[in-house]
């Protein structure tokens, strides 16, 4: 072989190395993910995950029913995920593998509100899990609204006990100990919708 042919024969192989780096890092990351985050990912098709959608209702200390969409995100998407290995600085993801997010739809008396939310889950591997709701323009409509989420999923059912905050009109928060209202507690049993 001639010196220009070992030239290029060695650039189509540091090219190809560096591609296959990059692949690999994707697979291998994408695997880890699934060790790491088993409710978020999974190598069987069929193993039900808490990222999706769900629906169900709770009736709030006003007796006034709150209907509740929501969908849990995937932590991290294959487009971020290959935009990650791509970068020639890698970096480890730090993010709790418990950590889940997400958005949800609430509507109480014909009033749709969106919402983000949060929260995560007591172990990777586990079924106990917290999250909270927060409206996206960060206004709460007057009344009892949804606070604090908390209970078990198992499969498809997230089997919740829902803790209320009280808002007035002002938009303020409002609490006393006097009526047996405000601590009182809701049930959600939420349903996956497929």
């Amino acid at each position: 072989m001639s010196h220009p042919i070992k030239i290029k024969v060695a650039i189509v192989g540091v090219i190809l190395l560096v591609v296959l780096s990059k692949v690999g890092c994707f697979y291998f990351d994408k695997i880890n993910d699934t060790n790491r985050r088993p409710w978020a990912f999974s190598s069987d098709a069929s193993k039900p995950l808490l990222v999706g959608k769900w629906q169900g209702s709770v009736t709030d200390p006003d007796n006034r029913i709150h209907e509740v969409e929501m969908e849990i995100f995937v932590p991290t998407t294959d487009e971020e995920r290959w935009k990650w290995v791509s970068r020639s600085h890698i970096k480890h993801d730090r993010s709790s593998p418990t950590f889940f997010d997400g958005m949800a739809m609430l509507e109480v008396n014909g009033h749709r509100d969106s919402c983000e939310l949060w929260g995560g889950l007591d172990e990777p591997d586990g079924h106990q899990i917290h999250f909270q709701f927060r409206p996206v323009n960060d206004v709460h409509p007057p009344g009892f609204n949804l606070n604090l989420l908390e209970g078990t999923w198992q499969e498809h059912t997230l089997d919740l006990t829902v803790d209320f905050a009280f808002f007035k009109p002002d938009g303020s928060s409002f609490y006393t100990s006097e009526d047996p209202r405000y601590d009182q507690k809701g049930h959600l049993m939420m349903k996956r919708v497929l």
